[in-house]
Order: structure tokens, then C-alpha cells, then sequence
């Protein structure tokens, strides 16, 4: 099997590059033939000029669409797998893969084909779906959603309707979704695609190890950006209001309010950013993880580290997250934007023993779904599915390559 994986990069290094690099390795791992081509925004500095000609790239980038016909010349792929196009890769890349009949799959890291955003919120409006089943996206542009920019909000919107009225999105064989909740958003958008085209593979995390819940410290953890969709203003309210042992990790936006609460509140302990060695550390000694967010959020890596270690976890209920974690078996749940519910979920779990040990078994039994073994399993099963579908080489002409051991076992010397 051979996998042609094309990223472009962004100006600021971000969750979607990991993912990229992560599978990449994987699919190696595996024994899979794998070659990247990969692009960078650099030329989009946000000057009026660069502004201009980098929205004309992101619409139809010819350049990209010739290197990606001359990788595939020389390398002859069996399947593209496109993990971001915006902005200097742009859907040349999916026009040109289909010409020369190469089966294309597109991971969705976010909802940028249907939300100038990205992200189904904007100020002032957290959830927001106004644009979601709109061809054209004009809220996105009347407020500015992308980068605070009417000229590039109004860019993106054109780039992404463009390729709507063409059918590009549609001709992508697949597109892959991180849970049910965005592929269920992606099929009521706009982009009216097949139920087919859209499967859910989620991301894997590292085995971490499950920690003992018995040498767990009595402080809860939160973990992430300091910002208003966080939920960061409801975690604070509910610490202040009946203080309870809380450690803070991360920085942003409201990093000052963090800094004013710690200051005023001793239960309160703000850290600031730290290192990935750190956070695990604190994973795995906390009585529970925090995740207060009031937006949909995409499939949180601290969730899921979180499950890796067996840490029990207390999360708002808004759509998408109540589907990833599950009341009463791997965390608690409690009413989005209410602190007062979070403050009774704290007090439960605080003061029942055995309700702790069962979310952290379950927890870990949890990590199951997001370990690498399933990840892989997943991704072979996509690449096969869709190139046999596309009429391709079926899934049993290709197997992946026996540990070395089993082979030895079953030709003995």
C-alpha cells in the first residue's frame, strides 16, 4: 500500500500538525509506503498586497496542484489523504488527485469547509451554527470571523462557496470526522454530501500509564487554554465561591483573571504553561480532570490522556463532549455554564471513595477506543475501504507485515 500524505502547515504550530506527523509515523510503524507533501503559510502576513494574492492561492493554487501531479508521477500512490489544504495547498490539490484517479481522503480537524471560524462559535455567540446549512456564509464576514478580518473573512467564504458550487468537496471519497457529533454537523451542512463520504476515526494519544487511584492527591486539575469558550469564567466562579483544591495549567487570554483569583484565593493554584512531562505528572496525581468548556470542542488530547491514565473526569455537558465522556461510568457531567453544578459534581466525587475508584477503571478501560493499536487498525481499515470502493485494489491484496517474532514462529529454523 501506498498513502500520499499532504499537510500545509500554519503560521503558528498547532494540534493538526501533530496529528499529521503522528499518523505518518504510524502508518511507517506499520509498513505501510508512505510519502508527504507538505506546504506553509508564509506568504500570508496579513498585509493589504500579500492579503490579496494569498486569497487568490488559497481559492486555486496551480503551483500546488503541480507539485502534487509530479509526486504523483513519481511515487504513484494508491490513495491521498489530505489532512489540511488551507491556505497555500487550497483544493488543487483534491482537483489534480482526482484527475489522475487517485481515491482522496480529507481529515476535518475543524468545521472551516462550513464556519469562517473554524469552530462553530464566535464573540459574543458560543455555540454558533448560523452559517452551518448556509451556502453562503455571510454572518461569518458581517462579523468578522476569521482573524477578526472582513477582508479575509470575506476571502474564506468565497474560496470555501466556490468549491461548493463546483462539487470539489463532494469528489473527496471520504472525509474523516474525530466523532458521531461533527459528523452528524457535517451532514445537515451545506456541503451536502452522501452519508458514506463521512466516517468517525478519532485520534490516538500515547500510553501513559493508569495511575493508582489510591495515591492520588486530594486537588482537581484543569488543563488548557485561559479563555472564555474554556469555560475558564465558570471554573473560577465555582472555585471562588466554595473553594475547593484547584491546580490551573495553561496560559491566554484571561491568564490575568487566573492570576487575580490565585492571588485572592489560596486554594487556587495557577502554574501557568507547562511542559507535557509536567502535565501528565499532574494527570496522574489529581483527584479529577476539569473540562468546563461551553463550545463543541473537537476531540480534546487532554480527554483522552486523561483516559490513558485513568484519571476520572468532570466535564460540562454540552453537545459533543457528553458523548465522549459518559455520566457516572468514566466521569461526571454537569450544566454547561453553571457553576453551581460543577460545584455539587466536585463535592460527589470528593467525598465518595468508591465512586472514584469506578470512574478511573472505567476511565482506563476507556482508553481502548484511543490507543494506538485502535488507531491503526482504523486507519488501514479506511485506506482499504476507500480505495476498494473506488475501485482500487481490495483490502485483501494488502496486509500489513507480521511482527518479527510470529514469523519466526511459524518458520522455525
Amino acid at each position: 500500500m501506498r498513502i500520499l500524505l499532504i499537510h500545509n502547515y500554519y503560521q503558528q504550530p498547532g494540534g493538526e500538525d501533530a496529528v499529521f506527523e503522528q499518523e505518518t509515523a504510524l502508518l511507517r510503524e506499520v509498513g505501510v509506503t508512505v510519502e508527504t507533501l507538505t506546504f506553509t503559510n508564509e506568504s500570508f502576513d496579513g498585509t493589504l498586497v500579500r492579503t490579496l494574492r494569498s486569497g487568490a492561492k488559497a481559492l486555486y493554487n496551480t503551483q500546488s496542484g503541480k507539485r502534487l501531479d509530479q509526486v504523483i508521477s513519481q511515487f504513484r500512490p494508491d490513495l491521498v489523504h489530505i489532512h489540511n489544504l488551507f491556505y497555500t495547498a487550497s483544493a488543487s490539490v483534491i482537483r489534480v488527485a482526482r484527475q489522475r484517479t487517485v481515491p482522496v481522503v480529507m481529515t476535518l480537524h475543524n468545521y472551516r469547509l462550513v464556519c469562517v471560524s473554524g469552530l462553530l462559535m464566535r464573540e459574543g455567540r458560543i455555540p454558533c451554527e448560523t452559517c452551518l446549512t448556509r451556502t453562503v456564509a455571510l454572518t461569518g464576514i458581517r462579523h468578522a470571523c476569521f482573524r477578526q478580518s472582513y477582508l479575509q473573512s470575506a476571502q474564506l467564504s468565497l474560496t470555501t462557496l466556490l468549491h461548493k458550487l463546483t462539487g470539489v468537496w463532494r469528489s473527496v471519497n471520504r472525509f474523516v470526522v474525530l466523532t458521531e457529533f461533527a459528523r452528524q454537523k457535517i451532514l445537515q451542512s451545506s456541503l451536502k454530501l452522501r452519508p458514506d463520504q463521512v466516517v468517525v476515526k478519532p485520534n490516538f494519544v500515547a500510553d501513559v500509564g493508569a495511575a493508582d487511584v489510591e495515591q492520588r492527591q486530594a486537588f482537581f486539575l484543569y488543563i488548557g487554554r485561559l479563555s472564555a469558550e474554556k469555560g475558564v469564567a465558570v471554573l473560577l466562579d465555582a472555585a471562588q465561591s466554595r473553594p475547593f483544591p484547584l491546580r490551573i495549567l495553561g496560559d491566554g487570554p484571561l491568564a490575568t483573571e487566573v492570576i487575580r483569583a490565585a492571588a485572592t484565593h489560596p486554594t487556587i493554584d495557577y502554574r501557568g504553561w507547562q511542559s507535557r512531562t509536567a502535565v501528565i505528572d499532574a494527570l496522574k496525581t489529581c483527584r479529577a480532570l476539569i473540562v468546563p468548556s461551553v463550545w463543541y470542542e473537537g476531540l480534546p488530547t487532554v480527554l483522552l490522556e486523561a483516559f490513558a491514565a485513568g484519571t476520572p473526569i468532570i466535564c460540562s455537558d454540552q453537545e459533543n463532549l457528553n458523548q465522549i465522556v459518559t455520566d457516572g461510568q468514566t466521569g461526571l457531567l454537569f450544566k454547561t455554564g453553571d457553576s453551581d453544578d460543577l460545584i455539587r459534581a466536585v463535592g460527589q466525587l470528593d467525598t465518595q471513595p468508591e465512586l472514584r475508584r469506578k470512574l478511573a477503571r472505567h476511565s482506563r478501560l476507556e482508553y481502548a477506543r484511543y490507543s494506538k493499536e485502535a488507531a491503526r487498525e482504523a486507519i488501514i481499515r479506511l485506506y482499504t475501504d476507500t480505495i476498494q470502493s473506488a475501485g482500487g485494489r481490495t483490502s485483501a491484496e494488502w496486509l500489513p507485515p507480521e511482527p518479527p517474532d510470529q514469523v519466526a514462529a511459524q518458520n522455525p529454523a
